[in-house]
């Protein structure tokens, strides 16, 4: 039987866990925590939402999982990546990783429009997802699949929901009001996911494109004109040997300059600032553009 009192109070704590800016790995256990209390047979829970990061797609927070799993985790693209104006993609996702993606529930759903995916273990089909024949061999019974879509004026890239998935080994499954419940309360935990999810993202973007040190005075509220600080910097001029022996051959001819060697170019900037910036312990930051003859490449800000 559900205790609804418990529940209730599920939704002022995580109102109060969210506005708090409890990090997304402790609102999943305090929400696992609290629906098993309250009556509802949930032995494993994962928790995803896809951010705006430059190098992963998303973050993964798990509950009931062996300790050999992480409980929280970054997750890489699991789509190629093709910049304006060329047909040559620039990033080109694990094939593992994206079949993984392609074969699992949430893709289904969302190609579907689908909030809900419900499947009772031993499945009949269990071709149909790769998730469940691992489910039945840890002796599991039953599996759902949420997700809580944001509107489109709530979405930020591919942060446009929020996925979970539920399962139990209750010899009976989940009954028809225990996915009621998680239905009704996942709205809640995906708002207080969200908001923490924003914070942190809106972190990263300031770091990725203003560095570790601008970034932090502009989330301070330092944004205000005409006012400056005084700091500690480091200008470096230099030239890369062979440029043009090495970009020849990575011309693409839909593009004056394929897409790959901007990426070489920042790899190999980024490896000399990681050298350099270790010496130089007195910069506060260090702002790096490099340049392909007269145009300016990539301009990233990159912290020591």
């Amino acid at each position: 039987m559900i205790d609804e009192e418990q529940l209730t109070e599920l939704t002022a704590w995580l109102a109060g866990a969210g506005l708090a800016g409890e990090p997304e790995l402790a609102l999943v256990i305090g929400f696992c925590e609290r629906v098993v209390a309250a009556g509802l047979p949930v032995a494993r829970a994962r928790v995803l939402i896809d951010t705006l990061d430059p190098v992963h797609e998303g973050r993964v927070f798990r509950w009931g999982y062996d300790a050999s799993v992480p409980p929280e985790q970054e997750y890489g693209r699991t789509t190629e990546i093709v910049a304006s104006g060329t047909v040559e993609p620039a990033f080109v996702p694990d094939a593992s990783a994206a079949a993984a993606w392609l074969s699992g529930p949430f893709y289904r759903m969302r190609e579907t429009g689908e909030s809900l995916l419900w499947r009772r273990i031993p499945a009949a089909d269990e071709t149909e997802f790769n998730v469940l024949p691992d489910l039945r061999a840890d002796g599991f019974t039953d599996y759902v699949a949420i997700i809580n879509r944001f509107a489109a004026e709530g979405s930020i890239g591919e942060m446009d929901c929020v996925y979970s998935s539920w399962a139990t080994k209750d010899s009976h499954g989940f009954r028809d009001e225990h996915v009621a419940a998680l239905q009704r309360m996942m709205p809640f935990l995906a708002l207080a996911i969200k908001s923490v999810a924003l914070t942190r993202m809106t972190g990263t973007l300031m770091q990725t494109y203003l560095g570790r040190d601008a970034g932090r005075r502009v989330l301070s509220g330092r944004i205000v004109r005409g006012v400056a600080d005084r700091i500690d910097a480091v200008l470096w001029f230099s030239d890369l040997r062979g440029f043009t022996r090495i970009t020849v051959p990575r011309r693409s001819m839909s593009s004056p300059c394929s897409t790959t060697m901007p990426m070489s170019l920042s790899r190999h900037f980024r490896s000399r600032v990681a050298t350099f910036s270790s010496s130089w312990a007195t910069a506060r930051w260090l702002f790096l553009r490099p340049t392909i003859g007269d145009a300016p490449a990539m301009p990233p800000l990159l912290p020591p």
